[in-house]
């Protein structure tokens, strides 16, 4: 993770190819994440204007634990789908570079307003 001290707003996605959609169609705030399934996608770009890069996360005993790092503006929505389905399937499961606390993943509601907000 490129940010120590950032927080997430999670919104769940509808589906697997919807998230491919929305991650490589769309320009996210900096604070944004999506739940799908067990994981989460958080936005770990280091600029708004920059390449929208994205930690999975996955629950752990000890928190969420980082899993892979994607970064979706490169690719086609038929890549970040295959790449999405990968997550799924638990083929990243056996990775770990980060540990993230619970307390940095917020709701909607709870996260309200960022600096990083659009």
């Amino acid at each position: 993770m490129f940010h120590r001290q950032r927080h997430w707003s999670i919104a769940p996605a509808d589906n697997a190819a919807a998230l491919a959609d929305q991650l490589t169609q769309s320009t996210w705030c900096g604070c944004n994440g999506f739940r799908l399934d067990e994981y989460l996608f958080v936005n770990d770009a280091t600029s708004p204007d920059g390449a929208q890069e994205y930690a999975v996360l996955k629950r752990s005993d000890e928190g969420f634990v980082q899993i892979e790092s994607l970064t979706f503006s490169w690719m086609t929505p038929d890549q970040a789908l295959d790449i999405v389905r990968r997550v799924l399937a638990g083929e990243f499961d056996h990775e770990r570079y980060d540990v993230i606390t619970a307390d940095r993943l917020e709701t909607p509601t709870e996260h309200g307003r960022c600096q990083h907000c659009a």
